[in-house]
């Protein structure tokens, strides 16, 4: 029988790893791969609750380091394989901002970005705009949502002038929105290891070394993201 290898990746991971675990599966057809993509917080539930998982993929290294903690992941041969951008969004057919500081314009009177507790690319808008010394003054034009996702759906649908959001977010939609990036000092690396209650460790890091070769960034990149800069990741959560 056919060993199955269950991956829990973030929801921002869906688009890429559909590519990655074609190719992945084509040069391993001995392997299956069952995929599940959510919110880190809550599939880290799921495998709190004893669900069969052989790889955690989140979305960033806090993240991680919270399922280390936990014993839902293990540090030993974690990996930083890609890292995101942090970018402001407008529609190219409206009113969009070429610099942050536009933001305080009236036009901007509905600014979207996920929820700074929980949702990385809206942790790091926020870190944004307090250092540019706007967090005070626009903090009432924001529309916090759950996911990273969701900002650049109100965006697109008429429902924000702007949005803070990952960059492969944006990379779906580039020929609707202006992208602008907006740079934070933080790694805003995505990680990987292997499940601590993981059925198959071994195949499991296969597939850690395999995110980490050519056919697989060129998947990652044409997907908006970019190469690690650092591979071993930050597990102070």
């Amino acid at each position: 029988m056919n060993p199955t290898l269950s991956i829990f990746a973030s929801l921002t991971l869906a688009e890429p790893f559909q590519g990655i675990i074609r190719d992945f599966t084509a040069s391993r057809p001995d392997v299956i791969v069952q995929p599940t993509y959510g919110f880190c917080g809550a599939l880290m539930e799921k495998m709190a609750a004893g669900a069969a998982v052989d790889v955690f993929a989140p979305s960033s290294e806090a993240m991680l380091a919270k399922a280390v903690a936990q014993g839902l992941a293990y540090a030993d041969g974690a990996v930083n394989y890609a890292r995101n951008r942090l970018v402001l969004v407008g529609l190219r057919s409206g009113s969009y901002p070429e610099r942050l500081e536009e933001l305080s314009e009236p036009r901007f009177a509905r600014i979207a970005i996920g929820d700074p507790g929980s949702v990385p690319p809206g942790r790091y808008g926020r870190m944004a705009l307090e250092n540019a010394g706007l967090w005070r003054d626009l903090e009432p034009r924001l529309q916090q949502y759950p996911d990273g996702i969701q900002p650049l759906k109100a965006v697109l649908e008429g429902r924000a002038d702007a949005a803070f959001i990952f960059a492969s977010t944006a990379s779906g939609a580039a020929d609707r929105i202006h992208i602008l990036d907006v740079p934070v000092e933080v790694s805003m690396h995505y990680p990987v290891a292997v499940a601590g209650n993981s059925a198959h460790p071994d195949l499991a890091r296969v597939f850690l070394a395999y995110l980490q070769t050519a056919p697989a960034q060129g998947v990652l990149q044409q997907a908006g993201f970019s190469s690690a800069t650092d591979q071993t990741p930050s597990l102070n959560s």
